[in-house]
Order: structure tokens, then sequence, then C-alpha cells
């Protein structure tokens, strides 16, 4: 009986010994996983803009901050603002369309592109006055045109202007503020200007039925980066492994929840859910860093030696203004730059 009720207690105390081990255990991992779920700060410049779309669902659904990033959204009118905004230090990270970046190539190289998030083809429009004599391409020959200085639509307007058998030359061409454009064409201040959604349908909803739309699909493809400074990159590189992995979960979200996903832009964009719709079939929404981003950067540098837009006249190595490792080490197979 007397070895009978000691073993009993072996028994217990042996699992009693179990349990605790167990316990601390779980305490162990429970702090080891708290201490890796500590939120890093990080301020992202957020462009109210279509192309820049990704970003916007990562921020409104929740995505950064279940990839454990404490994220400070700045918004600005225009991809070239938050650049502007990045390099003046207002923000660690930027969405925006790849001219800027190029004119910020020409005076910096403390940035890299992290990702590529978004493309199209048919995005840029040319809005005139009708009441100007401005039924068609051509008729914008001698006319006020007004742009956003060393934009994508900026660019958008030069190669529209060539397909059209004009150039720069053949307009008179003027530089403003995005934000000013529907306003100043609506007053009579300009007689056209080269922009995309939401200035463009702001526009419209001023001038009305005097209000001439031109769109050239295909003579353009904008391919919309995430970039951020490379002192972040360097100091905190699990941070844009983060940002990389939000930014998939947006892209996923996108495509299995397209209707959700226009809604969500149309209401940040202040669009019609019909505009941002009209439109989104049009783009090829994924995180990648492909090899034709080269090619693109590369023209646009080009084109801004020539028409004297810089004081620079060699175009940079844009192999030092990507930073691949982020995406290699999230998703390798949206890589395909060879180096």
């Amino acid at each position: 009986m007397h070895q009978l009720m000691h073993s009993q207690k072996r028994r217990v105390f042996f699992w009693l010994g179990v349990v605790f081990a167990i316990t601390i255990m779980v305490l162990i991992l429970d702090s080891h996983y708290s201490f890796s779920q500590v939120k890093e700060r990080v301020r992202i410049g957020l462009p109210l803009q279509q192309q820049s779309s990704l970003a916007i669902i990562a921020a409104e659904k929740g995505f950064y901050s279940k990839e454990g990033l404490a994220v400070t959204v700045k918004e600005y009118p225009s991809g070239k603002r938050a650049v502007e905004g990045m390099l003046a230090g207002a923000v660690d990270v930027a969405s925006t369309a790849e001219t800027p970046i190029v004119f910020a190539s020409f005076e910096r190289q403390d940035f890299s592109i992290i990702a590529s998030i978004g493309s199209s083809g048919d995005l840029m429009r040319i809005i005139a006055r009708k009441d100007k004599g401005i039924q068609k391409p051509g008729d914008l020959r001698g006319k006020r045109i007004a742009v956003q200085k060393g934009s994508a639509t900026h660019f958008f307007l030069h190669i529209f202007l060539l397909k059209n058998g004009l150039s720069e030359k053949d307009v008179n061409l003027s530089f403003k503020k995005v934000e000013e454009l529907p306003e100043a064409l609506a007053s009579g201040e300009i007689d056209a200007f080269s922009q995309r959604e939401p200035f463009i349908g702001e526009a419209k909803g001023l001038l009305g039925d005097n209000a001439v739309v031109f769109a050239e699909p295909g003579i353009y493809f904008l391919s919309e980066e995430m970039i951020a400074l490379n002192s972040l990159i360097k100091d905190k590189p699990e941070v844009i492994n983060r940002l990389l992995r939000s930014l998939l979960q947006a892209e996923r979200f996108a495509r299995e929840h397209p209707d959700q996903a226009i809604k969500i832009v149309s209401n940040k964009l202040k669009s019609s859910e019909s505009e941002i719709s009209a439109l989104w079939n049009g783009f090829d929404f994924t995180v990648s860093l492909k090899q034709v981003i080269f090619n693109i950067l590369e023209d646009e540098a080009r084109w801004a030696i020539n028409s004297k837009l810089t004081d620079k006249t060699k175009v940079p190595n844009y192999l030092n203004f990507i930073y691949l490792k982020g995406l290699e080490a999230v998703k390798p197979e949206a890589v395909t730059i060879i180096r």
C-alpha cells in the first residue's frame, strides 16, 4: 500500500513538472513572439492616384499593421510631390510613377526602388475646352497647355504631341501644380492640360459639355514604383520586407475582390466608382521587379536630357537605384531583373 501511494505521488510530481515546463516554454515563446511583433514605425508618402491602388488598399485594409508596421501615411496630390517629401525627410517611403524617379536620380543617389506596384498603358488624358476651337488633337497647335513639370503626365504630353504630329514647340506650354489645373482650365487661364484621375474627372465636372478629352492607349506605359531611402533599407531591411508583404496582401485582395478594391480606391480618391472601374482592367496590379523598368527609366532620362529639363548630360546607371534583396526574400519569382 505504501509503495502504491509512493508511486502515485511520483506520477503526480512528474506530470506537475511536465505542466510547469510546458508553461515556462509557452511564456518564453509568447514573450519572443510579442517581442518579434513590436511594430516598426515607418512614414509612407501616398499620392492620391489610381496607380497607387495597392498602397492605398494596404493602408485602408490594415495590411501594414498586420505585418507589424506602425505606419503614418502622409497624403500627396501626386507622386512627384511624394518623392519631394521623401527627399526632404518628411517620409521614409513613397509611391510614384517612374518620371519623378528619373528627375530625382539626376540629383540624388540615396534612394532605391523596392518594387513596382502597378502599370497601365491607358491612364493619362488630355482635357481641353471646346470653346477654344479644340475638337481633335491637331487643334492643340498654338494653344495654352499646362502640366506638372517633370511628372509622368509631362512625359505623356510629349509622347501624345509627337503621336499627333506636334511637339512642345508647337504649343504654349506652362507648368502648374497638379491641384491647380482643373480650376485654371475652368477659368479660361489655360486651354488644355495633361493629367489623370481624379483631376480629369474634376475638370469635366467644372466644364460640363464644354470639355473634350483625348486618350492614346498604348503610346505610354506608366509604371508605379515604391521607393525608399537607402538609410531605411540599410538600417531596417526587415521593415522593407514587411512593406512588401503588405503590398502582396493588397495585390491578392485586389485580384480576389476587385469590386471592393474599386470602392476603397474611389472613396480615397473622391472619384466615382464608374471612373475608377473604367480604367481598372487596364491596370496590372502586381508587385514585381521586371527588366523592363530599365528601358522605361533610360528612355525618360534621355527625354529629360534632350529636352533640356536637366543640366545633366549622362543617363544614370539605374541598376544602382534598384533594391532586389527585399522582394527576392519575400517573393523571389516576382524578380526578373538580370544582373
